[in-house]
């Protein structure tokens, strides 16, 4: 069953936040501006979203469940520590604008405790996929942590993951 109108409304302005955080940073998310993006009626952010912090909590919800998605299908591959180092430098060379979007709204929601629930998808993704590798908790955390860590240090330097180097990485780890 296809998405009723109210919902690809919804859609349209969790899209249209992303796009603005994509350019602009979370600063730039405005009612306004998302329905302007979005190519809405002024009203249509503010009917469907209680405030700006709910859009930007359904726009992390969005990506993230985009990322867990991803982290499903990476699970069912013959090689899955493979698919995961390349699709994890393969979206950083595609996505860059959207996973520095992506980072954003993480930090957003951990200043924002009402929020914290909603930014759990991506960690308990990958957590999950790591955990199907070992059994050792603490080289699930580690692997989890070095990945988080050299996305943020490949955004800052804007120097894209080399696949090979991290599947061994993420081996040695493991």
């Amino acid at each position: 069953m296809s998405p009723g109108r109210g919902e690809r409304t919804r859609r349209a302005l969790v899209l249209a936040a992303l796009a603005i955080i994509e350019r602009e940073g979370i600063c730039g998310v405005t009612h306004r501006n998302v329905t302007r993006a979005a190519g809405l009626p002024a009203t249509s952010a503010a009917y469907h979203f209680d405030s700006i912090n709910d859009l930007l909590e359904q726009a992390l919800m969005w990506a993230d469940g985009q990322a867990v998605e991803a982290l499903v299908a990476i699970g069912t591959a013959p090689n899955p520590v493979a698919a995961l180092s390349t699709w994890l430098a393969r979206d950083f060379r595609q996505e860059r604008p959207r996973l520095i979007a992506e980072y954003e709204l993480y930090l957003y929601a951990a200043r924002t405790p009402s929020m914290l629930p909603s930014a759990n998808g991506w960690l308990t993704g990958l957590d999950a996929l790591v955990s199907t590798w070992t059994a050792d908790r603490r080289a699930v955390r580690t692997v989890c942590a070095y990945i988080d860590g050299l996305l943020l240090q490949a955004l800052v330097s804007g120097e894209a993951p080399d696949p090979e180097e991290l599947e061994a990485a993420i081996r040695d780890l493991l």
